[in-house]
């Protein structure tokens, strides 16, 4: 008989376009406090990526990317701490339409996430013509947040997160608000009502 353990049921769940909001006992980690994160991808080996959504940065897109400007045209808009993992900037942009937008525009042909239908990741360095009149709104993220096989899910358990409702419920009002400072109480919130 084949058994499916809490892992394993809690590792179905957190597909992409899911989020993760920090819980109150990780006020004290000066990485994490307060955090909401929107998973982007699910790697078959377990491995999860995601980017914090409410951390503004002092800088502004201008400052953290020339390139990012060929798809944010606001160069005063802030750029967002996307979590610890590197520096490399990335985009989560809001499309109008997406087909032809399945694959990321780079040498190394890879699968563009689309963590919500509407809502998938830049790389700045694309070519911007595929994105002319398709982005409704954008925001430039500064690193990622990586979670090892199992890690999140043990994460988890130990109450230091909590998912949000379902798939359906998260929307990209929610992971483009124009109140970023709102969004850590207003989903925890939610997570006391789903």
């Amino acid at each position: 008989m084949y058994r499916v353990s809490i892992a394993d049921a809690v590792g179905a769940e957190l597909a992409p376009g899911r989020v993760v909001v920090a819980t109150p006992s990780q006020d004290d980690d000066a990485t994490f406090a307060r955090t909401v994160v929107l998973i982007v991808d699910r790697e078959p080996n377990g491995i999860t990526t995601g980017i914090a959504l409410n951390r503004p940065l002092a800088a502004r897109v201008v400052d953290s990317s020339a390139l990012a400007l060929l798809f944010i045209p606001n160069p005063a808009a802030p750029a967002f701490w996307g979590g610890p993992m590197g520096q490399d900037p990335a985009i989560l942009a809001q499309f109008r339409a997406t087909d032809g937008l399945e694959w990321f525009h780079l040498p190394i042909q890879q699968r563009r996430p689309f963590p919500l239908p509407d809502l998938g990741v830049i790389a700045v360095a694309e070519h911007p013509e595929p994105f002319e009149q398709r982005i409704v709104r954008a925001r430039l993220f500064v690193g990622l947040c990586v979670w090892g096989r199992g890690q999140l899910e043990a994460e988890l358990g130990r109450d230091a997160w909590r998912l949000v409702g379902t798939l359906a419920e998260v929307t990209a009002d929610d992971v483009l608000t124009e109140a970023p400072e709102r969004l850590w109480s207003d989903l925890l919130a939610r997570t006391a009502t789903s």
